[in-house]
């Protein structure tokens, strides 16, 4: 099985298993060994600890470097205790041969499991935020959603030989309003301005949440004939409405910016770039 199959957190299980059966066995050293064999075995027991603290912390390869280091000093060390000082090797002395890089081992793949778990959740998040198609603050569609649709407009509209427009409408003075308002009577007014646009356009005409500023899209089917219609019912409602009177101590008078396009074939089925020349028309709006 390949390591990139096993899940976080069976690396997880796995990695902390493999650590505390190297601790056990550090500790089993460091209580059996007595004072003959203190010294050493605080040695092993502090480099022990700091490798692991390094592999914590996702230090590349130096973890397994110094355990490895560790570990051959140890075995040369002992090595000369028995064939130059005549003495011999005691059976718990073997167990640092093994510890470090145990230790190293099970507290890379615990903090490799972590981190996988955090990229799975971070893939799932995605994968959730790329669900949810409706704006939480205007209950309308979203952009993402918008996107979707302008594609299934211009595959019908070419199939059927219709038209489809896009408009794009928000508050004029969007910063200033949110100077003078709180978060709260702010939203508000974009709820306000959303449905105003949603009860004056045609039941066939699709009504979107585009960003927290309030800007509203709408997908239109008809030519640009038909939108400039649309328009001047929009800018009339907004105009002559007193929808935002009570939102704020003070009556609030709505002024949009606002802009449209019928889609051309010249775009290319291109919906990103279809809102962005929209938008330029928006901008133009002064």
């Amino acid at each position: 099985m390949n390591s990139k199959d096993i899940s976080g957190k069976t690396l997880e299980d796995i990695g902390i298993s493999v650590l505390l059966i190297a601790l056990f066995s550090a500790t089993i050293v460091d209580s059996l060994g007595g004072e003959f064999l203190f010294t050493e075995n605080l040695v092993m027991t502090i480099v022990t600890f700091v490798a692991v603290l390094l592999a914590a912390i996702r230090v590349t390869n130096i973890p397994a470097i110094i355990a490895g280091i560790a570990t051959v000093s140890y075995i040369a060390y002992k090595l000369y205790q028995m064939f130059a000082q005549g003495g011999i090797i005691e059976g718990l002395s073997y167990l640092w041969v093994a510890i470090p890089g145990l230790a190293v081992l099970g507290m890379a793949l615990f903090s490799k499991g972590i981190q996988r778990l955090q990229r799975d959740n971070n893939v799932l998040s995605k994968q959730v935020e790329d669900l949810i198609m409706i704006d939480p603050l205007t209950g309308f569609y979203n952009l993402r959603s918008m996107y979707m649709d302008i594609q299934t407009q211009i595959s019908y509209s070419e199939r059927n030989n219709t038209y489809i427009s896009l408009m794009i409408i928000r508050p004029r003075y969007r910063k200033e309003l949110k100077d003078v308002l709180n978060k709260e009577q702010y939203e508000k007014v974009i709820v306000t301005f959303s449905k105003i646009v949603y009860e004056t356009v045609r039941l066939e005409d699709r009504v979107y949440s585009l960003d927290s500023d309030g800007t509203v899209g709408v997908l239109l089917t008809c030519d640009r004939q038909g939108a400039k219609l649309v328009e001047k019912r929009i800018r009339t409602k907004i105009d002559n409405t007193n929808a935002f009177d009570n939102i704020a101590k003070k009556p609030i008078r709505m002024e949009i910016q606002l802009g449209f396009l019928e889609y051309k074939k010249e775009y290319n089925r291109d919906a990103i770039k279809f809102k962005s020349l929209v938008e330029e028309e928006v901008a133009y709006d002064i």
